[in-house]
C-alpha cells in the first residue's frame, strides 16, 4: 500500500487534515489541496512528520487553472493518484431572500463546480492504475433543515446527486464513488460558528443534542469511514451516503 496516493481538497484542517493523517498512517503519500497556504504547509509537515510524504499545492478549486497547477505539481512529484476526496467547502448564511447573488454564486463556484473541476482533473489519473475511489464530502444539512442555509443546504444537497451520477458514469472504469455526510462535527469550522452565534454556549449544547449521542462527532470518526470507502473492503460499495452523523438523520 505505500505507493498509493491520495489527494484530498480543503487540506489543512477539519475533516480534510483528519483524512490525510488517516490515510497517511495507513501508508499513503498525501497531496494537500488548500486556499490557506499558512495552513496547508503545516498540514504537510504533519504529514511528513508521520514518515509519509505530503505535497502541499496552494490553490482555489473554484479557479479551474488553479487546480491544472496542482495537477501537474501532484502528477509530477507523487506520480500517481488511487484516492480523490472532494472535501472542500464553504458555507454562507441567509435565506432565499439575504443571500446576496455574490454570495450564492461564490458558494456553488467551490462547492460544485470546484468538486467538477478536481473529479476532471484527477480522475484521469486514477484510471491509469486500473482501479480506484472518489469520496465527496456532503452534510446533514443536504437532507435536514436549519433556518438560513439556502445556498449551504442546496449545494450540499446536489452532491448527492453528482456522487451517484459519478458513481454510474465511472463504473466501466473500475472507479467507485461514494458520499459521506457528516453530522455536527467538532471542527474549526464549527467551532467558530458556534463562537460568533449570539450564545455560543446553547448552541453547543443544540448541536450536541442533534446526536442520539448527545455530543458531536470528531474529524477523525469522518476520517474513519472515508477511509473504509476508499479501501478494498468497499469493493462492492459505489453510489452510496454515508451518513456519519451520531443519528441526527434519524431524530
Amino acid at each position: 500500500m505505500s505507493d498509493k496516493v491520495l489527494v484530498v481538497s480543503g487540506a489543512s484542517s477539519g475533516l480534510g487534515l483528519a483524512s490525510a493523517i488517516k490515510f497517511a498512517k495507513q501508508g499513503y503519500a498525501i497531496g494537500l489541496i488548500d486556499i490557506d497556504e499558512v495552513k496547508g504547509k503545516k498540514a504537510e509537515e504533519k504529514i511528513q512528520s508521520l514518515g509519509r510524504k505530503g505535497v502541499f499545492c496552494k490553490c482555489d478549486i473554484s479557479d479551474k487553472s488553479q487546480v491544472e497547477a496542482a495537477l501537474e505539481k501532484i502528477s509530477k512529484e507523487l506520480g500517481r493518484v488511487d484516492v480523490l476526496h472532494n472535501n472542500a467547502g464553504i458555507e454562507v448564511r441567509g435565506s432565499i431572500l439575504d443571500c446576496t447573488e455574490e454570495d450564492w454564486t461564490k458558494l456553488y463556484d467551490v462547492n460544485l463546480k470546484g468538486m467538477y473541476y478536481m473529479s476532471r482533473a484527477f480522475v484521469p489519473l486514477i484510471m491509469e492504475q486500473g482501479k480506484g475511489a472518489v469520496v465527496n464530502t456532503g452534510s446533514i444539512l443536504g437532507f435536514r433543515s436549519v433556518p438560513e442555509r439556502a445556498a449551504y443546504s442546496s449545494s450540499k444537497g446536489a452532491i448527492d446527486t453528482l456522487t451517484r451520477s459519478m458513481a454510474m458514469d465511472l463504473a466501466e472504469k473500475n472507479i467507485r464513488v461514494n458520499c459521506v455526510v457528516p453530522g455536527a462535527i467538532d471542527t474549526p469550522l464549527l467551532r467558530g460558528s458556534i463562537n460568533d452565534s449570539p450564545d455560543p454556549e446553547e448552541t453547543e449544547g443544540i448541536l450536541n443534542g442533534k446526536s442520539v449521542f448527545n455530543r458531536m462527532g470528531t474529524a477523525m470518526e469522518v476520517a474513519n469511514v472515508v477511509y473504509f470507502l476508499a479501501s478494498d473492503e468497499a469493493s462492492f460499495v459505489t453510489g452510496a451516503t454515508y451518513f456519519v452523523d451520531g443519528g441526527w438523520s434519524i431524530l
